[in-house]
């Protein structure tokens, strides 16, 4: 009974912690109609400083992505980040529905900055298709 009891704490505890996680960002994206791009990221990690520089920094993709996301960089060993968005591998982008926060996509390692938009292209087209903007994701 007491593992039970445990159990549920440690789940409750996750589902307030995920409540709270990015309630800013996604209360903007609910009302601009955007998507959250997630990004995972180290210090050290020469490809996440890659991408940052290529796509993140880049005045042109990151114009592109400002249209139709709510961009948001984290470190991998942050605290506040929840568990089931901790990156094996670096960088990872996440694109989470603001609703629920479910990960619709997730890209991981470096990509080319015009490979990397088009990728976003489509998952933003397949959630406002679906109409998932707002509602749970299909994808889980």
């Amino acid at each position: 009974m007491n593992r039970i009891l445990f159990a549920l704490l440690v789940l409750l505890s996750t589902f307030v912690h995920a409540e709270s996680f990015l309630q800013k960002e996604s209360t903007k994206a609910l009302k601009e109609k955007k998507l959250i791009l997630l990004n995972i990221t180290s210090e050290r990690c020469p490809y996440c400083l890659k991408m940052k520089n290529d796509v993140f920094e880049n005045k042109k993709y990151r114009a592109r992505i400002d249209k139709k996301f709510v961009y948001v960089e984290m470190a991998f060993n942050d605290e506040n980040l929840p568990s089931e968005l901790k990156a094996r591998y670096l960088p990872t982008s996440y694109i989470l529905v603001p609703k629920t926060l479910a990960v619709a996509d997730e890209f991981v390692g470096y990509l080319k900055p015009d490979h990397f938009l088009e990728l976003l292209e489509e998952v933003y087209r397949q959630e406002m298709k679906s109409a998932s903007i707002g509602a749970p994701s299909k994808k889980q």
